[in-house]
């Protein structure tokens, strides 16, 4: 565990595992801890770098998003530091908004590419959803305890700058991929489960596939939600080994 201080914060990231590097980006209001064992079982394998986003899990609170470049910005600066010159990066929902961020500008220094539960922009009904989740929440809910394991006991402070870092002026337009997508050039996977919401459309799967170039698409049966990371951790595990086998050449950076 480290942390590393840039553009006026300190962010909180951990390294596990040795070999080829792979980035996880979590998703919207979380740590890296909402990846569970998953970054431990990917370190078999890889060396596995795992930041909390700035305002976010273990990284310093802030009162506000610095800009709407803020987050892509550390995760290039978590690279640096960790003397990482390109990665396999990955990420779930917010996650993935900023992964895509990141292949499209710099995409020497993405390997390749898994989005998770992806979203590539942010509908009226998604918005509304959005919104509601970050609403008032009971404190014996299930949401709560998630939070407070997120985040610590000040998880409603940390819940309540999330709110106010969505509405940064930029960020929805920075992080809306839709009409980029023809340009990531890496391999690229996609996963899904596959009921459908109005946050993760799975419409929005099919649009990135049929648009990037390099994509595999796999979208989880029976009754997965969202995220195959979360909610299908071995079948997540097998698919990325297997693209890997076939899109990458495994030699260290």
């Amino acid at each position: 565990m480290a942390f590393s201080d840039f553009n006026g914060s300190r962010l909180f990231y951990e390294e596990l595992g040795e070999g080829d590097p792979v980035l996880m980006i979590h998703a919207a209001a979380a740590s890296g801890l909402w990846f569970g064992d998953l970054p431990a079982r990917l370190a078999k394998t890889h060396r596995v770098i795992i930041p909390d986003l700035r305002g976010l899990g273990r990284s310093q609170r802030i009162e506000a998003l610095a800009g709407p470049r803020a987050w892509v910005e550390d995760m290039w600066h978590i690279m640096d530091v960790t003397g990482v010159a390109s990665a396999h990066v990955m990420g779930c929902s917010l996650g993935s908004r900023i992964a895509a961020r990141m292949a499209i500008e710099n995409p020497a220094r993405v390997r390749t590419l898994t989005v998770d539960a992806p979203i590539i922009g942010i509908s009226a009904h998604g918005n509304t959803s959005l919104s509601n989740v970050f609403g008032e929440v009971d404190e014996d809910s299930d949401q709560a305890r998630e939070w407070a394991h997120l985040h610590g006991p000040d998880w409603r402070e940390v819940v309540a700058f999330y709110g106010r870092a969505r509405g940064t002026p930029g960020l929805q337009e920075y992080l809306t991929v839709r009409d980029e997508l023809a340009q990531i050039s890496m391999p690229t996977l996609i996963c899904r489960g596959d009921l459908d919401d109005p946050i993760h459309p799975l419409e929005a799967c099919f649009i990135w596939h049929k648009q990037t170039p390099r994509t595999e698409l796999f979208v989880a049966p029976g009754m997965t939600q969202s995220s195959v990371m979360l909610e299908r951790k071995d079948d997540f595990l097998s698919a990325f080994a297997a693209f890997l086998e076939r899109n990458d050449k495994g030699q260290s950076q």
